[in-house]
Parts: structure tokens; sequence; C-alpha cells
């Protein structure tokens, strides 16, 4: 990632990516650790330990979108009536924490670049 570019678009999307593979892949086999808040944590882990230099806004624009439009999908209802959006915006917040503890932990601990 170039010094001028404040994210990198490359490793939002690849994040995006493991978090849908990591939820698919949990409710496929029943991994609850895989699905929901937790996968997360992983998906912040598994890109901050992948990635080169520091990536931690990546990861967690990736939970935030995953965790919101998740749940706006989950929940239609809810949010063709107004009420979902607000829970969904919470969803995102909390998506966004854990992928940025994720991704802290595999630069701090994983990371061997």
């Amino acid at each position: 990632m170039s010094a001028s570019r404040l994210i990198s678009v490359e490793w939002v999307t690849a994040a995006i990516v493991i978090g849908v593979l990591l939820q698919v892949g949990g409710w496929l086999t029943g991994i609850g650790l895989l699905v929901g808040l937790p996968a997360y944590l992983l998906i912040g882990l598994l890109t901050g330990w992948a990635s080169p230099g520091k990536t931690y806004i990546e990861p967690a624009i990736a939970a935030f979108l995953i965790a919101s439009i998740g749940f706006v999908l989950d929940n239609l209802l809810l949010s063709l009536l107004g009420v979902g959006f607000v829970i969904a915006l919470g969803y995102g917040i909390g998506g966004v924490i854990l992928a940025l503890s994720g991704a802290y932990l595999g630069e701090r601990f994983l990371d061997s670049h």
C-alpha cells in the first residue's frame, strides 16, 4: 500500500471475502465460532496477519459492511419498518470493534513482516 492511500481497497475486498467464507463455512458446518460476532475477530486476525504492513481499518470496514448488510437481509421486515437500520448499525459497530481487535492481534502477534 502506498503512503498516499489511507486504505487499501484490495484488502477491504480480501477481508470481505474472508468474512463471507468464514460465515458460510460456519453455517454449513455448524461451527459457531465462524458465524456472527466471533467471525469478525477472526476476519481482523486473518487480514492483519496476511496483509503486508499495518492493516487495521480494512477489516473494520469489511466487518461493518458484512454485519450491517447481513442483519438487514436477515431481518428484512424489521428493516422495511425502519427499526432494523438502528439495530443493523449496532451490529456493524460491534463488528468494527471485534475486527479492529483481531487486526491488532494479527499485526502484533502473528505478523512476521
